[in-house]
């Protein structure tokens, strides 16, 4: 049956929100399309909104990627060139593991200073 709903989005929580929301603005060359003060920004993306948001008082635990779990949830980001992508994100204070050759083209794990995972993808021939 499937539930009725309005639309979808990724949201990370982010302790650290005016640093979270700096990343991401230098990360996509733009502010935040919504705003709501200190605790709230979202970017409109091609096919995706990814909002950030402050934790409540007392729940960012629940939140927070602790360095010896994986993180669940990845952002995937298509990407013309890999090699400038990797630069960029550690140029911001992310971090990159190596890139590596998928069946689809080239890819790279990358991290935003919160822990959370990027995928960044460079696909050959199409």
């Amino acid at each position: 049956m499937g539930i009725d709903f309005t639309g979808a989005f990724a949201a990370i929580g982010a302790e650290d929100f005016a640093r979270a929301v700096a990343f991401y603005g230098a990360l996509f060359g733009r502010e935040p399309d919504e705003r709501i003060r200190d605790s709230y920004a979202a970017f409109h993306l091609p096919a995706l909104r990814l909002a950030i948001f402050r934790p409540r008082a007392g729940g960012a635990d629940d939140f927070r990627n602790p360095s010896d779990r994986r993180t669940a949830l990845n952002l995937v980001l298509e990407v013309p060139d890999l090699g400038r992508a990797v630069a960029e994100i550690e140029r911001l204070g992310g971090t990159v593991a190596p890139p590596f050759d998928a069946p689809h083209g080239r890819e790279a794990y990358a991290y935003d200073p919160d822990g959370n995972r990027l995928i960044l993808v460079e696909r050959v021939g199409g």
